[in-house]
């Protein structure tokens, strides 16, 4: 047992220790910050991620904020070698919704998602929307569940990817409503949205942002929304929350780092992310991705995780989705 006069000690050591991290905090960073982003180069997640680094560039007086795409194995190879890093707040994962759907389908993984990482904060997310080729007979969710409910087979639906967050909104629609639906597999937006406006394939959820200038063309047909507030910029068309309460789905940006991080860094990162993202400067710059700025605290984006995880699990258990 440590002796009465040792106790002083080791107060004046945590004190020491904890003033030590206080001030590291206060001068973080000191060298270049690494953004690992878990696709090739030229996605829009890169546009978000060099607008983020140009802004915490600036706000940490000309420190540099380094970019390194490492694509591979559906995100994989990115969000691994961001968590065996050192948890030092230095490297950081820009993660999307495969960050999320990965564990969430019983992908066999390297790391534990919800044990190796910790939320720094929200950067952005992007609405998806279910859009339909210009001559199917549906012009609402309702009339496109009364279609199913009255056609022999399953209608076929399509996304940019499989076991991606459009292929798993339609499992949701399918299981709320009750209906049946088959997902057309396809390698990115652009060839889906082709078959779709074709009229080989006759719906689709999409990041809207991506599906918004066919319709605007007259090519598609938006049907709903799929977050839970109406799109932005077409207020009267209702989201399927309005018919199915609760209906929640978009693409997300958000920062992650291995966890372990220390608490006053971790503090200040998600701060100093959380004031470049909710910027005019920010808003300004991704107008044009139509996305939304959303800067939450590292306990907001753990808990929100979690829930996220969990509740694409049970989407994904209902449809028999497997990472196989």
């Amino acid at each position: 047992m440590a002796s009465s006069r040792a106790l002083p000690i080791v107060l004046v050591m945590i004190v020491f220790a904890s003033g030590a991290l206080a001030q590291g905090a206060a001068d973080f960073p000191t060298r270049p910050v690494k953004i690992v982003v878990p696709f090739a180069a030229g996605r829009p997640t890169d546009v978000v991620v060099c607008i983020v680094a140009d802004l915490l560039t600036a706000r940490w007086n000309g420190q540099s904020v380094v970019i390194e795409n490492r694509p591979g194995a559906g995100t994989i190879v990115a969000t691994a070698a961001v968590g065996k890093s050192p948890a030092d707040g230095y490297t950081m994962l820009i993660g999307t919704n495969s960050f999320l759907i990965n564990p969430a389908i019983g992908q066999k993984l390297p790391y534990d998602t919800l044990k190796e990482f910790v939320g720094i904060s929200m950067v952005a997310t992007q609405p998806v929307a279910l859009v339909a080729n210009k001559s199917l007979p549906v012009n609402s969710v309702a009339d496109v569940v009364a279609l199913a409910k009255r056609s022999a087979e399953p209608i076929n639906y399509t996304s940019p990817g499989p076991r991606g967050v459009g292929h798993l909104a339609g499992e949701m629609l399918k299981q709320r409503a009750g209906i049946a639906m088959t997902h057309i597999n396809y390698n990115g937006s652009a060839p889906a949205l082709t078959d779709v406006i074709a009229g080989r394939v006759p719906l689709m959820f999409d990041i809207w942002h991506s599906a918004k200038r066919y319709v605007d063309a007259g090519e598609l047909k938006l049907i709903a929304g799929a977050g839970l507030e109406r799109l932005a910029d077409a207020p009267r068309t209702p989201t399927i929350a309005e018919t199915y309460a609760g209906f929640s789905v978009a693409a997300i940006n958000a920062m992650y780092g291995p966890a372990g991080i220390p608490a006053p860094v971790l503090e200040k990162l998600s701060a100093d992310i959380r004031a470049v993202v909710n910027s005019a400067a920010f808003a300004d710059k991704a107008r044009h991705l139509g996305i939304d700025a959303k800067g939450n605290t590292p306990a907001e984006l753990d808990a929100w995780t979690r829930s996220e995880i969990a509740r694409w699990a049970e989407v994904a258990k209902g449809a028999n989705i497997s990472a196989d």
